[in-house]
């Protein structure tokens, strides 16, 4: 491929530029908060799975919620459906920000995903609107999952120290400030990349447009290995506090060595966007490292160092970087209409797993990382056992073709 058919033109800077801060300030809408739950539970006199609970219903909510916004954005835009959700998401955090019991911030939260799954959804679909080409698409997923961890990397540490100089309700009030900010730069400046000469094209009806990308082995098949990957990272964020917690760290001192994680991913996402092995042989050699890394950990006491445990996030988050770009690759290359369904249904499918998935966690009391890692070994295992039935089945396929 040659030099000039990889690079991006001006048009398409300016929409992978609002693709990639829709993601992130969706991200920032549980990175923001998640050092402060152990705070929040002391201060309400919760338990530490009602908490964990906040995160589960939070992402099946954001999950559940994105097919309302990929058939909205096909049928109205993605302007208006960013537009829209952002506006929902800060009513949310406005009511946390007024929230003294734990149902006021289990509806602050549900509020929260029901607006923000409009940045998962939209972020995803500018991109495949705006880009065919699939080396500038597998370039662009890479820069997309880079651009993803500015948040975890940056946001954590801001609201760690709002929360401990000002309280966690400012936490919510000064984001709800952030959102409407972005909703009014998004609505002045994003362009339109699904225009109303477009919206009548591919399938007609929700339920068609739904089912025909579910149709796909590859595409469904990937999404949900986009959970499974996706679950690594979550897990990772939502369960750290209460492990660092337990071991005696700060909300400070966890959010670094978030930043430490984040910027593994960003390691691991550059690395895709340049290496060259095909899609395929790099996702599944992330696949074996997976395994490889979880095994060591689990013999290692990591509970006995911070930098076992250092060594640790760094390695987890260079795989999932490196790999986590190919599932939407992957995925999402075969789809031709209907995309903003096409990237409701892989959203959906990717934060509501993920929230189920996270379930596994409440059933454990985390004191520290050796069951966040044996855990891991099992998300690990169904990864490779979900490769290994869609290759089944798309040698089914040709055969049968």
């Amino acid at each position: 491929m040659s030099g000039a058919k990889s690079k991006f033109t001006s048009n398409e800077v300016r929409v992978l530029f609002f693709a990639f801060f829709s993601v992130v300030i969706g991200l920032m809408a549980v990175d923001f908060f998640n050092p402060s739950l152990p705070t929040i539970q002391k201060d309400l006199a919760v338990g530490q799975g009602t908490m964990k609970n906040l995160i589960v219903f939070y992402m099946i909510v954001l999950g559940l919620a994105q097919f309302f916004y990929g058939s909205f954005s096909d049928a109205k835009g993605r302007k208006t459906a960013l537009a829209t959700g952002l506006g929902v998401a800060a009513v949310g955090l406005f009511v946390g920000y007024t929230a003294h019991s734990i149902v006021a911030l289990d509806i602050s939260r549900v509020l929260t995903a029901l607006g923000t799954a409009s940045c998962t959804v939209i972020s995803r679909a500018l991109i495949v609107d705006t880009l065919q080409e699939p080396g500038k698409l597998r370039k662009a997923f890479s820069y997309f999952s880079m651009a993803s961890q500015l948040s975890p990397a940056v946001a954590p540490l801001i609201g760690s120290f709002i929360g401990i100089h000002f309280g966690w309700h400012l936490q919510f009030l000064f984001f709800a400030a952030a959102v409407v900010a972005g909703l009014v730069m998004i609505a002045s400046l994003m362009p339109e990349t699904h225009p109303a000469s477009a919206r009548n094209q591919g399938p007609t009806g929700k339920v068609q447009a739904y089912t025909t990308v579910l149709k796909n082995v590859n595409f469904t098949s990937y999404s949900i290995a986009s959970a499974l990957i996706f679950s690594f990272t979550i897990a990772f964020y939502a369960t750290a506090p209460f492990a660092f917690d337990a071991l005696g760290v700060s909300p400070v001192g966890n959010s670094l060595f978030y930043i430490l994680y984040a910027v593994s991913i960003i390691c691991g996402s550059f690395c895709n966007s340049w290496i060259s092995w095909s899609p395929t042989d790099t996702y599944i050699r992330g696949l074996v490292a997976y395994l490889v890394v979880f095994g060591v950990s689990a013999f290692s006491d990591l509970d006995s160092s911070l930098v076992k445990i250092g060594l640790f996030s760094v390695a987890l988050g260079f795989i999932s970087g490196m790999i986590a770009p190919l599932t939407l690759t992957l995925s999402m290359t075969t789809v031709e209409t209907a995309r903003g369904a096409a990237s409701a249904v892989q959203g959906a499918i990717k934060m509501f797993f993920t929230g189920l998935l996270l379930l596994v966690f409440d059933s454990v009391v985390i004191t520290g990382f050796t069951a966040i890692v044996l855990i891991f070994i099992g998300f690990a295992v169904a990864l490779l056992a979900l490769y290994l039935f869609t290759t089944a089945a798309n040698r089914k396929e040709k055969v049968g073709a």
